[in-house]
């Protein structure tokens, strides 16, 4: 019997492997693995206030509702420093995911969207391009109000001067409801 029948399929079979094998790996194409994001912190520091806020999701899509804290801050005070946190607390210990987003920042853009709240966010950190980075940021609020905050992160955004519509794929995408008091 030739060895000639087996050639192809074994080329085929080993090709086929390759491929699966390839899928399964959990590394961006920069070698870093995906996190798993649990738990979204926003940190409030300024005149009368200091105090986190969380956004927690421990078991993940699909299981029970995230447990949402509603972040409160005072009304018509400016200068109130905010600092994002991002954490995997499905591990033990928990992971900060925090440091890897700044050590990484052309490849991260957290965007602001506020809805209803009379509060406004400006930007206080960059990568080392100088685009906006938004782990540090900081609120001016007004007059009492209600309503909600969406913070989004992207990985790799293909335009960081479009803070509405940065591109890129989603790492987190939550929403806060928001009291001014």
């Amino acid at each position: 019997m030739s060895n000639k029948h087996f050639k192809l399929p074994l080329f085929v079979l080993l090709a086929t492997a390759g491929i699966f094998f390839t899928a399964c790996n959990n590394d961006d194409d920069d070698g870093t693995a995906q996190e798993n994001i649990t738990t979204i912190q926003v940190h409030l520091t300024g005149a009368g206030i200091d105090q986190e806020f969380e956004w927690n999701d421990l078991d993940g899509i699909g299981g029970n509702n995230p447990v949402i804290d509603t972040i409160v801050v005072p009304a018509n005070t400016g200068d109130i420093f905010s600092h994002i946190h991002v954490y995997d607390r499905s591990k033990t210990p928990e992971v900060d995911i925090t440091d890897e987003i700044e050590a990484e920042s052309l490849e991260h853009l957290i965007t602001y969207a506020v809805a209803g709240a009379n509060v406004n966010i400006a930007y206080d950190d960059t990568d080392s391009n100088g685009k906006p980075l938004g782990i540090k940021s900081i609120w001016t609020s007004t007059g009492a109000s209600n309503g909600t905050l969406r913070i989004i992160l992207y990985h790799e955004p293909s335009n960081k001067d479009n803070l509405s519509d940065p591109g890129g794929e989603v790492d987190f995408d939550v929403t806060f409801p928001v009291r001014i008091q």
